[in-house]
């Protein structure tokens, strides 16, 4: 059974990549599937077993995806948080602190840490 996607333009070239992907990987899958339950290697090993062999491995195989995703998904939240923090400036204009003796303004507001010749103590 297969579905049909639908034509969208705004469907970018990434995201086309990444659903063909997945239909190769579905098929994939259902002939490794396949090829498990008709192998003439495996014939000892009871049907009942293989199925739940199989179906184990797809739930691995989920899980291993569904954990990149979650973790991607993580990264992406973190990503636009850390875009929404605003941006801290440094304003020439403003005061300079006790530390700051870079600062242009420094000897002018704090003259007792400076000798006459405009050096520090």
């Amino acid at each position: 059974m297969t579905a049909q996607a639908t034509s969208n333009s705004s469907r970018t070239p990434f995201g086309g990549y990444l659903i063909r992907a997945a239909g190769r990987a579905g098929r994939l899958v259902n002939q490794l599937e396949t090829s498990v339950l008709h192998s003439p290697i495996l014939a000892k090993v009871p049907l009942g077993y293989r199925r739940v062999g199989m179906q184990v491995v797809k739930l691995i195989l989920l899980l291993a995806v569904a954990s990149v995703a979650f973790f991607l998904a993580i990264g992406m939240v973190a990503l636009w948080a850390f875009a929404a923090l605003p941006i801290a400036t440094y304003d020439d204009d403003e005061e300079p602190g006790v530390h700051q003796v870079s600062h242009p303004q420094h000897q002018h507001k704090y003259p007792e840490l400076y000798d006459e010749h405009g050096s520090l103590r």
